[in-house]
């Protein structure tokens, strides 16, 4: 009886230290400013990382953030496959279609093929404007490999100068939101 009592003690005070370490101890400095829904503090923007990948419509090799210089871009990581992205294109076409002039919307299409990324066009009737850049990253080296994205939908904020101002991930913003903080860098 008596081991049986020693060891529920140091089961119980092993408990309770953890549960006091975590909840005492600093997040990590990354998760403290998760660009979730946020705008990013000045000291954490980022300028865009580079990449070039080539755009459906036309087969141009984009080469980023230099091919959206001067304008604000909306970078959106999807795929058919995903409800959620499904869900959200439409709003995002409709924010790039009102700022026609001064958006760039890029999605990157995570599909296996080409074609699941053309059926789905069909499917919704949707065909890329000028300012609407849709390319197909079929291994991943942008999504996850540049950008780290391993959750659908994701869509990056980015302004004219090419550094990140917000981070949307999952379907969990408004129209209205997204308009006024392209609104706000508009008239910067």
């Amino acid at each position: 009886m008596r081991p049986n009592f020693i060891i529920l003690i140091v089961v119980i005070t092993l408990g309770l230290g953890s549960a006091y370490y975590l909840r005492n101890i600093e997040a990590d400095e990354s998760m403290r400013y998760a660009p979730v829904n946020t705008d990013l503090p000045e000291f954490k923007r980022q300028r865009l990382s580079d990449f070039s990948i080539r755009r459906l419509s036309d087969n141009k090799l984009l080469n980023m953030p230099d091919d959206s210089q001067g304008k604000v871009l909306l970078l959106n990581f999807w795929a058919s496959w995903c409800a959620p992205c499904v869900a959200e294109f439409p709003l995002l076409i409709d924010i790039a279609e009102r700022f026609s002039d001064d958006l760039i919307f890029l999605g990157l299409s995570s599909d296996m093929n080409v074609t699941a990324i053309d059926r789905f066009f069909k499917k919704i009737s949707y065909v890329p404007q000028p300012n609407e850049w849709i390319a197909h990253d079929a291994m991943g080296s942008v999504t996850s490999g540049r950008f780290k994205v391993f959750m659908l939908p994701e869509t990056m904020l980015i302004d004219q100068e090419g550094l990140l101002i917000r981070k949307y991930v999952g379907f969990d913003w408004s129209e209205d939101e997204m308009v006024a903080d392209i609104e706000n860098l508009l008239q910067k």
